[in-house]
């Protein structure tokens, strides 16, 4: 098997661009870029139609756009690290609305779940803060004392790491139900999994029970780089490192001579390259598929990790990703490249 590509967008006459993970509502395709602009960070929200990239509007902004998402209009949300928050009509890019998260500034997002969206602080800013989408009003501010990483709503709780402590929160009030502390490095975006909370720090895997935040294992890489982005399915989890490895862990319970509940965490295999994963990979049919900093597109079996096929992108991943809609495979990368790929 290999992947062919049916379609290429470049963007030109830009410098240092790098790319977050695409969008797709309808027949459009929603791709950010980031880009170096007279010494400073500038962005653009490019729409293009997925069926030929024809380009059908591009919207620009004078800071870094973190990521998007479809609103419940079907319209786009932008989520700027100014700490905008904006609207965009998805037929022709004009600006619908425009609102103030008053947080200097921010990272990535949540999700949207159940009109809800979650924001937490970065550079200097240590707050996380929870919003009503329709009507757009804040609800609750949380301080969080540090950098924080992309939020997770989830079961009416949102989960957040901030520097090396995770703690979950009322998504209606914002106060604490639980935090951990570890001590050992800073963890990330956390995910979550049946009554399983799982974060990755540096080397290491913490899973977490989701209802009382008590440790319940902890995978060791025995390599100290990032692990920022894990999924699952049927028990496995899987992600990369920015070492290049790509790894998959059977988790499952298994009674110890007490009789008490264990939480087991089974390595099943590992997968080496030659470039930093830091995007979150996407399963595709029976396969797994990722993005890395060695300008690939690596497909592999979700069952061996053995290698399907790869795919040249010309340009890094960083934290871009890749979406998959029915066989086909949209991908945004540094450099400015967008691809429409499909197996074969």
């Amino acid at each position: 098997m290999k992947a062919k590509k049916l379609l290429e967008y470049k963007l030109k006459g830009e410098r240092n661009i790098s790319s977050r993970k695409p969008l797709i509502i309808g027949n459009k395709l929603f791709v950010i870029f980031i880009f170096d602009k007279k010494g400073f960070s500038a962005s653009n929200v490019t729409c293009l139609d997925k069926n030929n990239f024809d380009i059908l509007w591009v919207y620009s902004y004078p800071f870094v756009i973190n990521n998007i998402l479809k609103s419940n209009s079907d319209n786009v949300f932008v989520c700027c690290m100014d700490g905008k928050l904006l609207e965009l009509n998805q037929t022709n890019g004009e600006l619908i609305n425009s609102f103030d998260l008053d947080m200097d500034r921010c990272g990535q997002s949540s999700d949207i779940v159940d009109n809800k969206l979650v924001f937490g602080g970065v550079q200097g800013t240590k707050i996380t803060a929870c919003f009503e989408i329709n009507p757009f009003q804040r609800i609750w501010t949380f301080e969080n004392g540090g950098h924080s990483y992309i939020p997770l709503i989830s079961d009416d709780k949102v989960y957040q790491c901030t520097e090396k402590n995770i703690r979950c929160l009322d998504i209606k009030s914002g106060k604490i139900i639980w935090e951990a502390f570890e001590e050992s490095t800073y963890i990330f975006n956390p995910t979550s999994y049946k009554d399983m909370v799982a974060v990755g720090g540096h080397g290491l895997v913490n899973i977490y029970n989701s209802q009382n935040g008590k440790q319940m294992n902890q995978i060791k890489t025995e390599v100290r780089e990032s692990i920022r982005a894990i999924i699952y399915e049927n028990n496995i989890i899987y992600f990369g490192d920015s070492s290049g490895n790509f790894y998959a862990y059977k988790i499952y319970q298994k009674k110890n001579i007490l009789g008490k509940h264990k939480t087991i965490s089974e390595p099943l295999w590992k997968y080496d390259t030659n470039g930093a994963i830091e995007s979150t990979p996407v399963f595709y049919s029976d396969k797994i598929m990722f993005i890395n900093d060695d300008n690939k597109l690596t497909c592999l079996d979700k069952t061996s990790g053995k290698l399907n096929w790869d795919f040249n992108t010309k340009g890094e991943a960083g934290i871009s990703g890749i979406s998959v809609e029915d066989e086909f495979i949209f991908t945004s990368i540094g450099k400015g490249y967008v691809y429409k790929l499909i197996e074969e």
